[in-house]
């Protein structure tokens, strides 16, 4: 789900980015091994969400813009709206919802789409975030969040640099569900899109994880000069190191990058949506850290 991402999926259909995730065999590492935080990195940035309202550091993707068959690719049904992200005991929650016309958006726009739901994308693509973080990526990141695992949704934890266009600047995807292939499974996508590694040669890599879809995780990212390690509760999921002589069209990886949360409705990944069931895609934040040496 960035800007004007795409890349081909099976049967030659048209994904974009965010995760442009494909559901089959990735080429990143998936070994098991342990991930954890190097000792002598500090806190430099969080949030605990025991405010009214998120803070400064926080901004949202909202409206027509984000129509999933527009520059995005995948066919997603929702519309994304400030108001289906908020702040309740200390969690920040992104709750798809079914769409109606109104405010923002038409009857016909609804119908010419094929929208079916609301919800939200929050992003830290703000001063005081990169502030916080001195202008660099590197560091070890960890989000406490439960997730839906619902047919029909596209929850996502996941990264992009700051400036350029997609793929050319990056995506980290810490962690993907697909509501189309995932479903029954208690699997997790992790992998990065860069402008010589996307579509079917972009790296992923999965792992199933007991206990996903019914508590909290703590989503793991370590992020380095020369490699990128993700995974879930200190076990590695997927790795990726800085190729020899990489430029940035292997390795964009050197900018600031800004953490996006989202649910996407339907579509390509999402696959087909039973309105019913728009309640249960709650994708719920207990905390981000943000960790630096």
């Amino acid at each position: 789900m960035s800007s004007k991402g795409f890349w081909f999926g099976i049967g030659l259909v048209l994904l974009s980015a965010c995760g442009g995730g494909d559901h089959g065999d990735g080429l990143g590492s998936s070994a098991p091994v342990s991930l954890t935080r190097p000792a002598n990195y500090v806190l430099k940035w969080q949030d605990d969400f025991n405010a009214a309202s998120l803070s400064g550091d926080w901004a949202y993707d909202t409206g027509a813009p984000l129509y999933g068959g527009t520059v995005w690719g995948n066919s997603e049904k929702q519309y994304y709206r400030s108001q289906n992200a908020s702040l309740s005991n200390g969690k920040l929650v992104i709750q798809p919802a079914a769409i109606a016309a109104g405010g923002d958006i038409t009857s016909s726009e609804i119908s010419s789409k094929g929208l079916l739901a609301t919800s939200a994308r929050v992003k830290t693509d703000t001063a005081s975030y990169y502030s916080a973080l001195n202008g660099t990526p590197y560091g070890f990141y960890e989000i406490r969040a439960q997730i839906p695992c619902v047919a029909g949704a596209w929850p996502a934890i996941w990264m992009m640099g700051q400036n350029g266009a997609w793929p050319d600047r990056g995506e980290i995807d810490i962690m993907e569900w697909f509501g189309r292939y995932f479903v029954g499974t208690e699997q997790v996508q992790s992998g990065v899109h860069t402008k010589n590694r996307f579509g079917d040669t972009s790296i992923y890599a999965k792992k199933t994880l007991n206990g996903l879809c019914s508590g909290y995780h703590t989503y793991q990212l370590l992020w380095t000069a020369t490699s990128l390690t993700m995974g879930v509760d200190g076990v590695q999921v997927f790795s990726y190191n800085k190729p020899a002589g990489a430029g940035v069209a292997d390795w964009p990886f050197d900018q600031p990058a800004f953490l996006i949360l989202n649910v996407a409705v339907g579509g390509n990944l999402g696959g087909n949506v039973d309105p019913s069931l728009l309640s249960q895609m709650t994708l719920s934040v207990d905390w981000i850290k943000v960790w630096q040496p």
